[in-house]
């Protein structure tokens, strides 16, 4: 009798085991199955504004989207409280839309991000208020601005150089875009002056990405009567890079 019990005990537990295996399996499943893939990243007014913003700035920029303010400022040695942690998962939990940084070496230019109607309150708590309060405590460029379905490149890039203090660089790069981008690097062509050596007083464009490329080519004089109709003086960088 006993083994009789035995055996209808291991009956019953083999069953058991096989119910939640399968059972673990079926949600397991399920929960695979609730998963779906997002078609963009970017909403269609996110998308617009990035298609209006990238060809106004010059290769020495790089934008980033979709940015964790976590990745972008941090508390300066905050106690362990309670308020601290919970503001920490604030800012790890909060995104800014576009991030302009220098493509040398990655740092912030300045942050752009689209006003969200649902925040429009005043409150304080709201996502854009609070990004905007934490932008200007930790001296970050910030543009607040409308979301819309189209923008205006001419009025964007006006923001841009009275909101973002990016305008010096970029000015520099448009003036020196002129004479075509470098072979090497792609950053624009500056047009130098030998000052002195065997070469004193031709002309020469070289990378304005300079010293990281030393891309340089001497230009013959039909060159120079093609590209420049009256030269500006170069600087003293600028001739000190001649041979």
């Amino acid at each position: 009798m006993s083994l009789i019990f035995a055996f209808v005990a291991v009956i019953i537990i083999f069953i058991v085991l096989t119910v939640i295996m399968v059972g673990g399996q079926a949600r397991d499943t399920a929960t695979h199955l609730d998963y779906k893939k997002i078609f963009s990243i970017l909403s269609s007014t996110e998308k617009a504004f990035l298609e209006t913003l990238e060809p106004l700035l010059s290769q020495s920029f790089r934008v980033f989207v979709k940015v964790r303010l976590a990745d972008l400022i941090q508390i300066q040695s905050p106690p362990p409280t309670a308020a601290t942690r919970q503001m920490l998962a604030k800012i790890g939990a909060t995104t800014v839309d576009f991030v302009i940084c220098n493509a040398q070496d990655l740092s912030v230019a300045g942050i752009i991000d689209l006003e969200n109607k649902a925040y429009t309150s005043g409150d304080p708590e709201m996502p854009d208020a609070f990004i905007d309060k934490a932008a200007a405590a930790a001296g970050l460029p910030l543009l607040r601005l409308p979301a819309r379905l189209q923008y205006d490149a001419e009025e964007l890039a006006n923001l841009l150089k009275t909101g973002i203090k990016i305008a010096e660089q970029q000015e520099v790069k448009s003036a020196v875009s002129q004479y075509g981008s470098c072979p090497t690097c792609g950053e624009p062509l500056m047009l130098l002056k030998a000052k002195y050596g065997e070469n004193i007083g031709k002309y020469f464009l070289g990378c304005s990405n300079y010293p990281e490329c030393k891309y340089l080519v001497l230009l013959n004089e039909g060159s120079v009567a093609t590209i420049i109709q009256t030269p500006a003086p170069p600087t003293a960088a600028s001739r000190d890079r001649a041979p």
